[in-house]
């Protein structure tokens, strides 16, 4: 995985080239949004990073101070410079300290994946050590991977182990492994499965502090790869066995759970009105909005207004591959009254409308 981190004073500009890359390559491993240089080179003194991707004007210290700081530090880090000023003694400047490459803003999708497609060859080919262990050993769970796709939407996969975990669901929780496991290995590649058992046992420590002194890294190469996986039942075994031994931490209820399974219960009751609303979800249990906002993010890490949206599409997913209704139909029992918001939510956050659905399945 190429560790990229990206730092722009303007936080739409940070967050649009985080969703074109996490979108869009499955090898690169964004570290950090950073919003000034200064906080570039505090991680650049404490970590390794392969890739810095910098914007040149920032609040104190710019992204030419810190190609400087790479370039009289000796550090193999690679760094591109994002400008809104198309200034030629820029960019000479810039390739004095050894920038790979410089791009002026506003900047293309294709122009800035293409750029960093460029630059992670030369990082792979200067690399004179062995891939990762880790993903050399989970492509061997894999009949065919798939070299280039679009990445797997992960957004959701903390606030449900956190779900599971606080409701002590054993079963869902294995039901969610070995769904998303299967999924990875029919239709993505080793890369999403590290990032997905990242993504669980990052969730996991969230609730249960399992990594104390070490690092996520370290943690999944002692608990997962230093053992014995020859197939992807064996890897889903030992999932399963750190979620389990987490959830015999459990106490009886707190308050706030106790809330928050209420609001679940009251969920799976109410979603199919298209008329249900965070303030309805309040009134129905009896407490303030805002309260049970706050709350309900605390034991879950979610909002309630997202919760809700998944729950509703998950729902609307099951009934395509389950049921011969209509598409307008399944909407319409999921709550949206919208046939176009419906399809413009379901390909949020699938990756393709539902009229595919079918034809997914059938491929």
């Amino acid at each position: 995985m190429i560790k990229l981190i990206i730092a722009d004073d303007e936080y739409f500009i940070r967050a649009r080239l985080e969703k074109i890359i996490s979108e869009s390559r499955e090898n690169i491993d964004i570290v950090s949004l950073c919003e000034d240089g200064e906080d570039v080179i505090k991680y650049l003194s404490a970590s390794n990073i392969d890739l810095l991707l910098l914007d040149i004007k920032m609040i104190s210290i710019s992204g030419l101070e810190v190609s400087k700081y790479v370039f009289e530090n000796n550090l193999k880090t690679k760094i591109i410079l994002l400008s809104g000023y198309n200034d030629f003694n820029f960019a000479v400047e810039a390739m004095r300290y050894g920038v790979f490459d410089y791009l002026t803003k506003p900047i293309s999708e294709e122009a800035l994946l293409e750029s960093l497609d460029k630059c992670i060859a030369v990082i792979e080919s200067s690399k004179n050590i062995p891939k990762d262990r880790s993903i050399a050993l989970l492509s061997g769970l894999f009949k065919k991977e798939n070299s280039f796709i679009k990445a797997k939407d992960i957004s959701n996969i903390r606030p449900l182990v956190i779900k599971y975990m606080s409701n002590s669901d054993k079963e869902a929780y294995s039901d969610f492994i070995k769904e998303n496991t299967k999924d990875i290995v029919d239709n993505y590649n080793a890369s999403t499965l590290y990032k997905f058992i990242r993504e669980v046992l990052g969730s996991l420590d969230i609730k249960y502090h399992i990594l104390q002194s070490l690092t996520l890294v370290q943690y999944m190469q002692e608990n997962i790869f230093d053992k014995e996986i020859n197939s992807i039942e064996k890897l889903e075994e030992i999932i399963l066995e750190i979620g389990i031994d987490c959830m015999s931490l459990n106490t009886i209820l707190t308050k706030e759970q106790l809330i928050g399974k209420q609001i679940l219960e009251d969920i799976e009751n109410n979603f199919c009105d298209s008329n249900y609303t965070v303030a309805q979800i309040a009134k129905n249990i009896g407490k303030n909005p805002s309260y049970i906002n706050t709350v309900f993010k605390k034991v879950y890490g979610n909002t309630i207004k997202q919760t809700l949206s998944d729950y509703r599409l998950e729902k609307a997913k099951k009934l395509l591959r389950m049921s011969n209704m209509k598409i307008v139909d399944i909407a319409n029992e999921c709550g949206y009254v919208d046939i176009f918001y419906f399809s413009k939510r379901y390909k949020a956050k699938f990756g393709y409308p539902p009229s595919e659905e079918n034809l997914k399945q059938n491929l």
